[in-house]
């Protein structure tokens, strides 16, 4: 995956300025900054979900992305949040529900499990994706020391297992050293990528 962006604006109001990005699989890279920088912006192109810039994203990288809301299927079970977005087989499902410890949820609406269980269950999902990058909006925010913690190692395990690649937005900085990623930061207005101290 690689973005060249010439900048990226809001009716008149320009949000990110001149920038390049590279990710391939299996490396992992932390986009740090403070909120309203544009971080969230920045990781919507290259997911795919802004087509709203000037620049160009090129690459036929399989991406998943974990956003810091859960965002899963109300009416549908543990199981069927995994397989029908992904459609990986029940099996594999299954499998991965066991690896993030949500082993016996299976038949649980998201309405019956806790924040960190949702979050636990769109990890997994991602994973189902099978992704070459792994692309996380703030995925540990709002998460207690404990449970962000837990859910760090968690991602780490399985980037490891997997080889995916990785862009993680966060404003803590001192996710990156334990999810193993090379930090860069965003900075300025319209915002560009800097090396983070």
């Amino acid at each position: 995956m690689k973005l060249d962006l010439k900048g990226k604006s809001f009716g008149d109001q320009p949000v990110l300025g001149p920038l390049t990005m590279q990710v391939t699989r299996g490396q992992r890279l932390a986009v740090l900054g403070p909120s309203g920088v544009g971080k969230s912006t920045l990781l919507r192109i290259i997911a795919g979900l802004d087509h709203r810039y000037d620049g160009t994203l090129t690459g036929g990288d399989r991406l998943a992305v974990v956003f810091q809301e859960p965002t899963l299927l109300p009416w549908r079970r543990a199981i069927e949040n995994v397989t029908i977005p992904t459609g990986c087989d029940a099996g594999d499902a299954r499998d991965l529900m066991e690896q993030v410890g949500l082993n016996g949820h299976e038949a649980h609406y998201p309405r019956q499990m806790s924040l960190g269980q949702q979050r636990r269950l769109a990890l997994a999902r991602a994973f189902a994706a099978r992704p070459d990058i792994l692309l996380m909006d703030e995925p540990f925010a709002s998460l207690d020391a404990e449970t962000a913690t837990r859910m760090i190692d968690l991602t780490a395990a399985l980037l490891d297992r997997s080889g995916a690649g990785l862009i993680l937005v966060t404003h803590d900085a001192g996710e990156p050293a334990r999810l193993g990623a090379s930090p860069v930061r965003l900075s300025g207005r319209p915002a560009t990528l800097v090396t983070a101290p």
